[in-house]
């Protein structure tokens, strides 16, 4: 059985230099492309600190896909703008995406599935690739059953984008969209600029300072108590397991897939 090839797009950023060091550490997948706009030409196993991995990073997505031994799966996590340029270009060649930016309009995430179906490749988008993030959006689901008041607070560096996190969206919409759910937003209504924004009635504080890489913490208020469920990624590490899972399932489907727990 031939290797799965991996294509990282932004493999010189944060994220990218940590799924290619995952990648090249795995068995049974391999570094098949790096695409930056920055150290073209460079190896990007020498990139990551690593042995020269004859990999030499390309702006050429393209190209790189044309050249590539398949079967091979891009993975992406970069910019909104960046990731709405090159994952059409990976569909429409049939390859299978990972995508671990978020910020997308329902309608965006709409033309990935349809791109996906239309060309018989797979695409898993998700907010959060812990395990660790998946299940505390689990248990904040289960817990809203119980519990009629209910705020996030959530953590990330100073450099990101949107707010509030795709994770902490995710935490809200299984906290209010569920029948069985009783959370009702009580305190939402005011319009007090500190009180952080109203998401599908659950107030979400959203933090940025340097330093931090991805926290979130889920407060549930009941007469006389208080429960808080937390989760705490401390290295981009932490997402590692999570995205070379969904890089090896995500050919086993076309169209789009959301959220890591859809495949666990």
């Amino acid at each position: 059985m031939d290797l799965l090839g991996v294509v990282v797009i932004g493999a010189t950023g944060k994220m990218g230099r940590e799924v290619v060091n995952a990648v090249n550490e795995a068995d049974d997948v391999y570094v098949a492309g790096a695409i930056d706009i920055s150290n073209q030409g460079a190896d990007i196993g020498e990139m990551i600190g690593s042995k020269p991995l004859g990999v030499f990073i390309s702006d050429d997505l393209g190209t790189v896909l044309d050249n590539a031994k398949k079967p091979c799966v891009v993975v992406d996590f970069t910019r909104k703008d960046a990731v709405l340029k090159n994952i059409p270009v990976a569909l429409m060649k049939g390859v299978s995406a990972v995508i671990g930016t978020t910020g997308f309009t329902d309608e965006e995430i709409s033309e990935f599935d349809k791109l996906g179906k239309e060309n018989n490749a797979g695409i898993m988008l998700a907010p959060n690739f812990s395990l660790g993030a998946v299940l505390m959006m689990k248990y904040a689901k289960e817990l809203s059953r119980f519990y009629d008041q209910a705020e996030i607070i959530e953590y990330h560096n100073d450099k990101k984008i949107d707010s509030p996190s795709g994770t902490a969206k995710t935490t809200a919409d299984g906290m209010t969209k569920d029948d069985n759910s009783i959370i009702t937003g009580v305190g939402s209504s005011d319009n007090h600029p500190c009180r952080g924004g109203d998401f599908n009635g659950v107030r979400v504080h959203s933090v940025r300072l340097k330093s931090m890489i991805a926290h979130q913490e889920v407060l549930f208020a009941g007469h006389g108590e208080l429960l808080t469920i937390r989760h705490d990624s401390f290295s981009r590490q932490s997402f590692m397991p999570g995205v070379l899972m969904a890089v090896r399932k995500v050919r086993e489907w076309n169209g789009l897939k959301y959220g890591l727990d859809s495949i666990i």
